[in-house]
């Protein structure tokens, strides 16, 4: 089975259930986020291992064209300040194989904050957005 390649997946941003228009994504991680522990009991000589599952995280680091990504930030940060309900953000991952199968993940209850590079005058423009979920489900 062939290994896929940046071209065979896609990411789409959602607000509230509607897509937000990030089309620019030139990279993107996400990460279980979990805690391992072990417990150690009198008399048993190996340990108990165990996991605390935390949600999961990432970034996606895109090219600025337009201010969408501004957009969906500041009524976020906005809403936040008020406090009032915030928008609901999702991140849907799909991946396509090389066997003609795909596979989705949702990313929800996910919460952003952005970053932005500026370097000189023959680079791109460059923003980040930094997310955490509390879950991920097979779509």
């Amino acid at each position: 089975m062939a290994t896929i390649r940046g071209h065979q997946t896609q990411v789409k941003t959602l607000q509230n259930g509607q897509p937000v228009d990030i089309v620019t994504v030139t990279s993107f991680d996400a990460k279980q986020d979990a805690t391992f522990m072990r417990s150690k009991f009198v008399g048993n000589p190996v340990p108990e291992g165990d996991v605390a599952e935390e949600g999961w995280s990432g970034t996606m680091e895109m090219e600025t064209q337009d201010a969408h990504l501004e957009d969906l930030v500041d009524a976020l940060v906005t809403q936040n300040l008020n406090g009032v309900g915030v928008d609901q953000v999702q991140i849907v991952d799909t991946e396509n194989y090389s066997d003609g199968t795909n596979r989705s993940y949702g990313y929800f209850d996910v919460q952003c904050k952005m970053s932005k590079k500026a370097w000189s005058m023959s680079d791109k423009v460059k923003k980040t957005l930094d997310w955490q979920a509390s879950g991920r489900l097979k779509l």
